[in-house]
């Protein structure tokens, strides 16, 4: 079976907004009105330069481009998006709307999509007979050569302030899922997104009410036709976990965080993230996540410091993780240390591992009296046999 392979970006809650009055507290590091120099300090600029060896074939942007349905915030935050897409010669970019990309608050008009539908440039996708399907369905299946992604409308219902308090799919557009995909028999990736999360998600105290209603009957039809990769935003935590479902094929739930917004991360600890996902699906689907960190005055890192969300991380692995140690250990019997390169092209799973399961994987190894120089989630250079040393 032909390996399919998919390189992508994503882009979530950049809360763009011009710079407030005196008095007023900024919510975003990314402003309208913020100057490019220092570039360390330019949420935007300091990427690009980051990441100008870097390419992938789509980026994905779950919404959340303003902060308070900000008109200016929305044309500027769409603005950096494609900005960052065309740095990475990025083939495609797909957006869904945020919260806050809703007008409920009615401070520009009457229609709570008219400054959605107004911002123009290909949002929320180029062509126009899907982002018509889009708003009319609140969803659409975007067709491409080896990947299909189902992106989502979580705040369609989003019609009043009390309607936007959390995410929403009706029961007709899960059947429509549900239709739409039994007619389909290929192996391409499948990936859904939304802004909102589609299971509980309410640690660090960041709410429990706001997830998407009737998200677990969405999650269950997904596993049925074995979906590989849910990305959503909303909570400024990233966090990557499988969910398991009445269907038995877990799905992988990818909560990415956001690029630039601290209206949250002050009290949470979570930290601005920009995300890079390989994935190669074949006989089963496996993935790779590069995360960089943003700090102010510093620009954007892969710090070695494993509090945050790791700089490297996985998903997919089909070994558990006694299996993985057993055949670690086998490789180790008679050496001293061994080269993290070597490592995993013995044991390539060792690639696609959650944060959980690396922080499982180390302490079972330290007990054998093996330890790397470094976390798994920073890429270790080498594997030391302490006993043999």
């Amino acid at each position: 079976m032909e390996t399919q392979v998919l390189k992508i970006a994503v882009i979530s809650d950049l809360h763009c907004h011009p710079k407030r009055s005196q008095g007023e507290r900024d919510d975003s590091h990314l402003l309208t009105d913020k100057l490019r120099t220092p570039s360390n300090d330019h949420p935007v600029e300091n990427l690009i330069s980051v990441l100008k060896d870097i390419e992938v074939d789509v980026t994905l942007c779950p919404g959340d481009f303003t902060d308070k349905a900000n008109v200016q915030g929305f044309i500027s935050g769409w603005g950096f998006a494609l900005e960052i897409h065309r740095s990475l010669k990025s083939k495609e970019i797909i957006a869904t709307l945020g919260n806050h990309d809703v007008d409920v608050y009615e401070m520009h008009s009457n229609y709570t999509l008219d400054i959605a539908k107004g911002v123009k440039r290909g949002f929320p996708i180029s062509n126009e007979s899907e982002s018509d399907t889009f708003w009319s369905r609140g969803c659409v299946f975007l067709e491409r050569d080896n990947h299909r992604i189902l992106l989502i409308n979580s705040s369609h219902f989003h019609f009043n302030k009390t309607l936007a308090r959390a995410g929403k799919v009706g029961d007709d557009l899960v059947e429509y899922v549900n239709n739409y995909l039994s007619k389909r028999t290929d192996n391409k990736i499948n990936i859904a997104m939304s802004h909102h999360h589609p299971i509980e998600h309410s640690r660090k105290k960041l709410g429990e009410h706001d997830k998407i209603e009737n998200g677990e009957a969405l999650l269950n039809i997904l596993s049925k036709y074995k979906f590989d990769l849910f990305i959503h935003g909303h909570k400024h935590d990233p966090l990557i976990r499988y969910h398991n479902t009445s269907e038995r094929h877990p799905i992988t739930v990818f909560s990415s965080g956001s690029f630039s917004s601290f209206s949250n991360t002050m009290f949470s600890g979570a930290r601005n993230t920009f995300h890079l996902i390989t994935i190669k699906k074949g006989t089963s689907c496996k993935g790779e996540i590069s995360t960089w960190t943003f700090f102010p005055n510093e620009g954007w890192s892969q710090p070695n410091d494993e509090s945050g969300f790791p700089a490297y991380t996985g998903f997919g692995s089909e070994k558990r993780i006694g299996e993985l140690v057993s055949e670690i250990k086998s490789y180790m019997t008679d050496k001293s240390k061994i080269s993290w390169k070597d490592l995993i092209s013995k044991i390539p799973d060792l690639c696609h591992l959650l944060p959980n399961e690396c922080v499982e994987i180390e302490k079972m190894l330290e007990t054998n009296n093996l330890k790397f120089d470094k976390s798994i989630r920073s890429h270790p250079t080498e594997l030391y046999n302490l006993s043999k040393l």
